[in-house]
This record gives structure tokens, sequence and C-alpha cells, in this order.
């Protein structure tokens, strides 16, 4: 008679053992779940801030070049306007250019 009350505690112990199991899986998989979306969710965020890192980025390089556009539209219109002082300050400043440059190479 002592074999049964044994027996039933070892039968409840397995069953409990097998239930625990079967949560720890349930579990496993929910965890799993949850760290995919996760990954998932940032990497579209990641996707979404780069893609506008980007757009913002040509943004700025369309208005540098406007900017660059514009800037050598007006030296080109003051070189017209001053054709003879645009190749006289030229020559200037090239003239002390290639000074400077002579008189690094006697040193």
């Amino acid at each position: 008679m002592t074999d049964d009350p044994v027996r039933e505690e070892l039968d409840a112990l397995k069953a409990d053992i097998a239930q625990l199991r079967k949560d720890i899986m349930g579990l496993t998989a929910a965890v799993r779940d949850v760290a995919s979306d996760k990954a998932q969710q940032t990497r579209t965020e990641t996707q979404e801030r780069l893609r506008g890192a980007w757009e913002e980025l040509e943004r700025k390089l369309d208005a540098v070049i406007e900017q660059g556009k514009s800037t050598m539209g007006d030296v080109q219109n003051q070189i017209g306007q001053h054709p003879a002082g645009s190749v006289l300050t030229a020559f200037g400043v090239g003239f002390i250019i290639a000074k400077l440059l002579d008189l690094g190479g006697r040193r």
C-alpha cells in the first residue's frame, strides 16, 4: 500500500514536469517572437531615419550647388563689367604667389 502514494506522487511530479516543459517552450516562443518584432521595428525605424537624413543631405547639397552657381554668376558679371581690372588682379595675385613660393625655395 505504500507503493501507491509514492507512485501517485511520482506520476504527479512527471505531469508537473511535462507541463513545465510546455510552459517553458511557450515562453521561449513568445520571447523569440517579441525579440523578432522588436528587431524588425528597430530596423524599420533605422531605415526611416537614414532615408530622412539622406533626403536632408540632398536638400543641403542642392542649396550649396545653387549658391555656388549664383556666386559664379556674380563673379562672371564682375569680370564682365571690369575685364581689365580682373586681368590685372589675377596677374598681381599670381605674381605674389609665385614670389612667395620662390622665397620658400631659396631657404
